[in-house]
């Protein structure tokens, strides 16, 4: 059973849950752009290669049958395979990794219940015999990561913010991972103790500029943003507070710092100029460039900036909705225009009745895309997503019209072990756990691919079949 703490943390995650969900309704269709039709949204299904464990039902579907009949306990996979798995206590919606290392992201109710509170650190230099090394604890670390936990994998720094019930701030940490992964060192740390100042800034997203020196947080409600100054990490400064007056969720930074895009409820993506941040300047303003929404879809989780063959665009993932992933070319950044849509068959509109059926019990995320990336972001070949209980995709798109599945790992169910998974969001709810959520995103790795699942914890997977790397 679980305590009280637990029991308030779940009506406080249902009633934010209530209100996204009610103010994007309310805010449909409130007069910003839709963005142009999609003609097509199917990806075709992998082609599994010897030793994949395929799905049963349709792409991306873990069917009732499989749930009550024990099969999903499994797990499926096509051309992955799992390599290394580090469960111990779950990890809370996001995890990250750096190296041969991983970091699992913590619950508020942890700091509590966990025997080994904070973000758990995972040592796989040896996928076989996976150790946990240290466990990072400090102020943002115990009061709920959520999905703050990002790594800047140039200057090897790990950050995260207090978000507590999934709407706070108040805090952030900075660990070195660079000179050794697997007992990261903390740089703002007062006169060498595990205690940081605090400061004026949201907290529930947030993301690395692409040279490291700006880390962007988000606020769920209110429109709330901020950057902070990492220049010299041990010493973090806020340079930007304030609001997009939408409300916020994810958010991508360009290349050279000068655009942020910015995930938004109702499902959208609105771009703002920040060179007044990039370059430091005084009195610094974001300023609105153009947004673009759609309607199937109720969540946008983030966005990624990339390039491909010169052109610029984005790939936005939906969180909810069934909205899948959506290729924005933003070359025109005036009028964005979506030219192509991932969807998993389980997703299709004609499904809606099995999805629903299927996913009854498994609480509040189903068959969604959540946290995507791609293997580069100059011409990237492929792009991986967790895809909740859909479990890690991974997709071709070379050809940014025609991608194509090419491998999936959906991890076994983990049925019966909710009392030792005290820092999984998944375990936090009345769940069958009859699936996983896989909500980070993936990290490419030569022929490897770095994992996390709420349940599962921390995960590594090669790549069989030749699937990839792609030529």
């Amino acid at each position: 059973m679980r305590d009280p703490a637990g029991k308030k943390n779940d009506r406080r995650a249902g009633i934010l849950a209530a209100v996204i969900l009610l103010t994007a309704s309310l805010a449909a269709g409130a007069g910003r752009a839709t963005a142009d039709p999609v003609p097509s949204t199917r990806v075709p299904r992998a082609v599994c290669g010897p030793g994949s464990s395929p799905e049963t039902g349709l792409q991306g579907q873990v069917p009732l049958a499989d749930r009550t009949g024990g099969r999903s306990r499994q797990g499926y996979s096509c051309n992955l395979q799992l390599a290394g798995r580090f469960q111990g206590q779950g990890q809370a919606t996001l995890g990250a990794s750096y190296g041969h290392c991983q970091y699992l992201g913590t619950l508020l109710t942890a700091a509590e219940n966990a025997d080994r509170p904070g973000i758990n650190v995972v040592d796989m230099s040896d996928p076989a015999q996976p150790r946990l090394t240290e466990s990072l604890v400090s102020p943002a670390t115990l009061a709920g990561t959520w999905e703050t936990l990002k790594i800047h994998q140039g200057r090897g720094l790990l950050a995260a913010v207090s978000v507590g019930a999934g709407v706070g701030g108040f805090f952030v940490s900075v660990y070195d991972v660079k000179t050794d992964c697997a007992h990261p060192q903390l740089l703002n740390g007062i006169l060498g103790t595990t205690v940081t100042l605090p400061g004026n800034f949201p907290g529930h997203e947030a993301t690395w500029s692409a040279d490291g020196l700006t880390y962007w947080t988000t606020g769920a409600v209110g429109g709330t943003i901020a950057a902070l100054d990492m220049t010299k990490p041990s010493n973090p400064r806020v340079i930007y507070n304030g609001s997009t007056g939408l409300l916020n969720h994810g958010v991508g930074v360009s290349n050279d710092g000068n655009r942020i895009y910015v995930a938004d409820v109702p499902a959208g993506v609105t771009t703002f100029d920040s060179s007044d941040i990039q370059k430091r300047r005084l009195f610094p303003q974001l300023r609105h460039v153009s947004d673009t929404t759609w309607s199937d879809g109720l969540i946008t989780q983030h966005a990624i900036p990339f390039t491909d063959h010169g052109k610029r665009y984005l790939a936005a993932a939906d969180e909810l909705g069934s909205g899948g992933v959506r290729i924005i070319d933003i070359s025109e950044e005036r009028r964005p225009t979506t030219v192509r849509q991932l969807k998993l068959e389980i997703n299709e509109p004609a499904n809606a009745d099995l999805l629903k059926a299927d996913t009854a019990g498994n609480g509040f995320f189903g068959y969604d895309s959540h946290y995507c990336a791609l293997d580069r972001l100059t011409d990237p070949t492929a792009l991986a997503c967790g895809w909740a209980q859909s479990g890690i995709r991974v997709f071709d798109i070379r050809d940014l019209s025609n991608p194509r599945e090419i491998a999936y790992f959906n991890p076994p169910a983990q049925v019966g072990k909710r009392p030792l998974l005290v820092n999984s969001l998944h375990a936090l709810g009345d769940v069958d756990m009859t699936t996983d959520w896989c909500m980070s995103p993936p990290r490419f790795d030569g022929d490897k691919l770095w994992a996390s699942c709420d349940d599962n914890g921390a995960l590594l997977l090669s790549f069989t079949d030749h699937a990839y790397p792609l030529q």
